[in-house]
């Protein structure tokens, strides 16, 4: 068990929401707790920043300005363009921080042998539909919309010219698509991060609908933030396994109790295994991955550790606990919960 988990036990949503965004108004030099909570990328975004006044509505501003342009970026030019140019053998321009991300999560569609796959938009629109209309799709539609899935058919590269670098990609296959779910919030954790620290913030939580958090510093008490782990089988959508500190760290989570529907006694959830097409079926309900904010031992990965922690809960979730824990080799700074489904912690 993760020896920072506290006594583990069950508590209503109201308590676990004051465990884990304790506030007040003012405090010792200066200081305030300020809050702004905004309905942002599909999910409740909740920032809260302490510092004097003015550095803290300043420093909420930012924070949101850095959510709203994730999601405009999600949606762009660049990877509309890329997806039009599908199949077609013709390569597309992408801005520098657009190449490095692709390439950051080609490396995680590598190490996990497809289990996370950014190239995995067919399959995920498919089920979102399905989830919508509350059926499943056909084996024809699935196996479909699988053709159109492939990270080694994403191509990338990077050329001088005239002193500068010019970024490039291209998607082999005719209608593959980029799952865009995959990256954003480990992209706005990263932004927000990287925004605030800029503005020498020292204590700030970030929290993009409980499944992306980012903890900077201490909260009010002069402690770790608290952050609620949430039973994934509880009977209350409050329901919490556990309370988890999170300082100077980001979370990701992973589960099949958000979006998901019942049909004849099953139940299918928007976590799609892109090697089968279908919704991963391994024993887990739930994954949490916490990485270190520095991350001096993956320099690698260095201000993107939002991002890895995101892709990681993804992959472990489609690869289950033995062949999670294989792929955590790779990377020793993040500590997992799994959850399975019955609603027990299994491993760490």
């Amino acid at each position: 068990m993760i020896k920072r988990f506290f006594t583990i036990y069950k508590f209503p949503a109201v308590l676990m929401f004051c465990i884990s965004m304790l506030l007040s108004g003012c405090g010792g030099n200066g200081a305030v707790t300020a809050e702004e909570t905004k309905l942002v990328m599909g999910t409740v975004a909740r920032l809260t920043v302490r510092a004097d006044e003015i550095t803290s509505q300043a420093a909420l501003s930012d924070g949101l300005a850095v959510l709203a342009q994730t999601e405009r970026d999600a949606d762009g030019a660049a990877i509309a363009e890329l997806e039009a140019a599908a199949g077609t053998g013709t390569w597309t321009e992408v801005s520098p921080a657009l190449y490095e991300t692709l390439t950051l999560a080609q490396e995680i569609s590598r190490r996990s042998n497809g289990a996370f796959d950014v190239t995995a938009g067919a399959l995920t629109e498919l089920w979102e539909r399905a989830r919508t209309e509350k059926l499943p799709p056909s084996a024809e539609k699935v196996a479909a919309a699988r053709s159109h899935v492939g990270y080694e058919a994403l191509e990338l590269r990077a050329m001088e010219e005239g002193g500068q670098t010019r970024c490039e990609a291209r998607l082999m296959k005719a209608g593959m698509k980029i799952d865009r779910g995959a990256l954003i919030k480990g992209l706005a954790l990263d932004g927000i991060h990287s925004t605030w620290q800029n503005a020498d913030i020292k204590n700030a939580l970030a929290d993009l609908g409980t499944s992306s958090i980012l903890g900077m510093g201490v909260n009010e008490a002069g402690e770790p933030w608290q952050i609620g782990i949430r039973n994934p089988r509880g009977e209350r959508a409050g329901d919490a396994l556990a309370v988890l500190p999170l300082s100077n760290e980001v979370l990701s989570a992973s589960g099949d109790d958000e979006r998901f529907f019942l049909y004849e006694g099953r139940r299918y959830h928007h976590l799609i295994d892109p090697r089968t097409g279908y919704p991963a079926e391994t024993g887990l309900a739930s994954v949490v991955v916490t990485l270190p904010l520095r991350g001096d031992d993956l320099p690698a990965w260095r201000g993107h550790m939002g991002l890895l922690s995101d892709m990681l809960s993804t992959a472990i979730f489609v690869l289950g606990a033995e062949e999670g824990r294989k792929l955590l080799a790779d990377f020793p700074p993040a500590l997992v919960i799994l959850i399975g489904t019955d609603g027990r912690v299994i491993g760490e």
